[in-house]
This record gives C-alpha cells, sequence and structure tokens, in this order.
C-alpha cells in the first residue's frame, strides 16, 4: 500500500487532503489492524486528526497512534479509543485470593 502524505501548505487544497488524509488512514487501519475498527470514527479539527471509538482491543490505542502517526506526522493525531473493561464476573479468580 502506498500512501501519500498530504501537503496542507498548498492553496485551496485543503478540504482535499483532509479527505484523503481521513481516507489514508482508514484504509490502512482496515487493512492492518489485528482488531475490529468499525466502531472506530476519523474526523480533522484544525490540521489535527481525531480518531475515536470503541475497540475491543486492550492496546489499540498505541497501534492506531503509531498507524496514523505514521501516514499523518508526529503530533497531528488525537486518539480517543477505549476498549471495555472486564467485568469482575468475567475476570477469573485469582488462586493466591483462595488460599
Amino acid at each position: 500500500m502506498i500512501l501519500i502524505p498530504p501537503e496542507f501548505d498548498s492553496r485551496g487544497g485543503e478540504g482535499s487532503d483532509a479527505s484523503g488524509l481521513i481516507a489514508s488512514i482508514k484504509y490502512a487501519l482496515a487493512a492492518e489492524a489485528p482488531f475490529d475498527t468499525q466502531n472506530i470514527c476519523l474526523s480533522m479539527l484544525g490540521n489535527i486528526v481525531v480518531i475515536e471509538g470503541l475497540v475491543d482491543a486492550p492496546d489499540a490505542h498505541a497501534y492506531i497512534q503509531r498507524l496514523a502517526e505514521d501516514i499523518a506526522g508526529e503530533g497531528r493525531v488525537l486518539v480517543r479509543v477505549v476498549a471495555p473493561r472486564v467485568s469482575r464476573a468475567e475476570r477469573p479468580i485469582s488462586r493466591s485470593f483462595l488460599k
């Protein structure tokens, strides 16, 4: 996959650059992420890419941050994703607790 980072300094093309950047990150996540990305929403806030949503992997935040910064550039990505916590009923009982 070849991804071309946008040039935000060009005149008149910022809207198309932003949509291309969002599309590049979205498709890279869909193609490469080892978890479901259907509940992730991407948007732009100025020159910052905002990625929000719910994922099923506890380490997804770091993965998404790294992949998006590889495309958009370091410091231009804000990731707000959460993974649901396992409830106490679903957690395995620790053997040390039973002793």
